[in-house]
């Protein structure tokens, strides 16, 4: 068995998700430029936590050591192999994490809605209907300006507003009515396909995914035909 499929079923990860309703959806992966953001981040806490521990075994053995007794600096040092051996295991366990964090990440895009799941830990799966969108922008920082990414925020009426993003910057988990597409190096792309849809299924008068709707075939089929004019252009880029 693989460190890849023992990590998944440590961490009990599902399967892949289902589709949002809809047509058959887009997918959309973060860029591997996203991976390499995430690991510079995750590698700068690793550096600190190694060099503090250096640190503080350095300051141990060479200040406090020499006025204790010998079965003391013996623990102290039994202490120390054990806090270098869990280091050891959590640098690469934590190396694992980041990668199938990165490798994970789904974002589908159907004429109806978006579905995303994301995180390995802590596993996060949304689904919104296109037409309950209510703004859509292109978040970029300044790494990810340098690294060609980008996410896209998608947000729907309600949530409490600025409160809740306040909250959420806080440690509070990320409100529901939020959504991104995290890292993706397409982001305008995705973000006209959002506006298209939307406006679509506004002039439709379609509200949630999962009620029934009858009649709109020729709405839907000119969704479906844009989102495949989409995946034809994203082929012919390709190299």
């Amino acid at each position: 068995m693989t460190w890849r499929a023992i990590v998944l079923r440590v961490m009990r990860v599902p399967p892949t998700p289902a589709p949002p309703p809809g047509s058959e959806p887009l997918v959309f992966r973060a860029a591997p430029s996203f991976f390499t953001l995430r690991l510079i981040r995750w590698s700068a806490t690793q550096v600190v936590a190694i060099v503090g521990l250096v640190f503080a075994i350095t300051i141990v053995h060479h200040s406090v050591a020499p006025h204790m007794p010998r079965y003391m600096v013996w623990l102290m040092t039994a202490g120390e192999a054990a806090a270098i051996v869990g280091l050891t295991f959590e640098v690469f366990f934590g190396w694992m994490i980041v990668r199938l964090d990165y490798e994970l990440r789904w974002y589908m895009l159907s004429d109806r809605a978006i579905r995303i799941r994301e995180g390995i830990s802590t596993i996060r799966e949304k689904t919104i209907a296109l037409a309950n969108i209510q703004n859509i922008a292109v978040r970029q920082g300044p790494l990810q300006r340098i690294l060609g990414i980008a996410d896209v925020e998608v947000k729907t009426a309600g949530g409490g507003g600025k409160s809740s993003e306040i909250e959420h910057k806080k440690g509070a988990s990320e409100p529901m009515h939020v959504a991104y597409f995290r890292g993706v190096d397409n982001a305008d792309e995705i973000r006209d396909l959002l506006r298209e849809g939307v406006r679509v299924q506004r002039n439709a008068g379609l509200g949630d995914p999962d009620e029934p709707h009858h009649g709109n075939e020729d709405v839907e089929a000119a969704v479906t035909e844009l989102l495949a004019e989409a995946r034809a252009l994203r082929a012919a880029a390709s190299p």
